[in-house]
């Protein structure tokens, strides 16, 4: 039993965080009555957009630069303060400094304990690519991840706004779930925003459906309350970052464990770095750089 909990967590985390980090939306409707329909100026089907997206998005991976950029989040890391970070991008991962909590200043122990810390992970990439190994599975899994999701939905495009369609999206009920993950992702709709000239993904608002349950909810439950969004924006040529990021996940296994999540979070001042960093020159960056 504890080994199938073990398993429910593991595979439903990862894909709950790519869907967020991709999909990676609340569901926030938008005013559509008063535009023009995309049927009328894009009149391939809907879901021959979003194919196009996904080979756009899938592309676009193959040649992502790496970013020096300010993140603020509030979240289940943060233990519900405000952390305000700097954070460089490599192969490895992203290396990430506090520079302030709450609104106000580290204090000269924090900034000491954030100085050991990078200086440590400098001095040790072996333990920093263990700290980061996960997103990276992540970030491998994501490919596979959007050529499921044709299949895993129905879309209608509702509206367009200038160079922007929007599609809705709800669960096909022709799909045929085969594991945890794709249980908790099947009962998801919302809405997607997709910029038509590069293809690329723009916004996503996702709800659930209905209260998702392992196990007639005896191993676990995800609750019909859960919800996650993105915003993302070209911030380079060719290159596009998620610069917004609300998540909630409430849920638990064998009703006692809890896989509850929230994360608000926003990025902003992107600026490029080169794409072969070491972890010793991300740690330098990022005790340096004031941006």
């Amino acid at each position: 039993m504890i080994c199938l909990a073990n398993r429910l967590l593991r595979e439903g985390c990862w894909k709950m965080r790519l869907v967020a980090a991709v999909l990676v939306f609340l569901f926030d409707p938008f005013v559509i009555g008063t535009s023009l329909p995309a049927q009328l100026r894009h009149p391939l089907p809907a879901i021959q957009l979003v194919n196009q997206m996904v080979q756009a998005e899938t592309a676009a991976m193959r040649n992502r630069q790496h970013f020096l950029y300010r993140k603020e989040e509030r979240s289940n890391r943060t233990k519900g303060h405000l952390w305000d970070e700097l954070v460089v991008e490599t192969s490895d991962g992203p290396m990430q400094r506090l520079i302030s909590e709450d609104g106000k200043p580290l204090s000269n122990s924090q900034k000491k304990a954030e100085d050991k810390r990078i200086a440590y992970l400098a001095n040790h990439p072996a333990e920093f690519r263990r700290e980061t190994q996960k997103r990276k599975e992540d970030d491998a899994r994501m490919p596979d991840l959007l050529r499921e999701l044709p299949r895993i939905f129905l879309f209608k495009t509702v509206g367009s706004e200038g160079d922007y369609t929007r599609i809705a999206f709800q669960p096909n009920p022709l799909f045929q779930e085969e594991s945890y993950q794709d249980r908790v992702v099947h009962a998801m709709s919302g809405v997607l925003l997709i910029h038509m000239t590069d293809m690329r993904l723009c916004e996503l608002d996702a709800h659930f459906e209905h209260k998702v349950e392992f196990g007639y909810g005896l191993l676990g439950t995800v609750s019909d309350e859960s919800h996650f969004s993105i915003t993302r924006k070209e911030v380079s040529p060719g290159q596009w970052k998620t610069i917004t990021i609300r998540v909630h996940i409430d849920g638990s296994i064998l009703l006692l464990k809890s896989i509850s999540r929230d994360v608000d979070s926003s990025q902003y001042g992107f600026k490029l770095v080169a794409p072969d960093l070491t972890v010793a020159e991300a740690a330098a960056i990022v005790r340096s750089n004031t941006f």
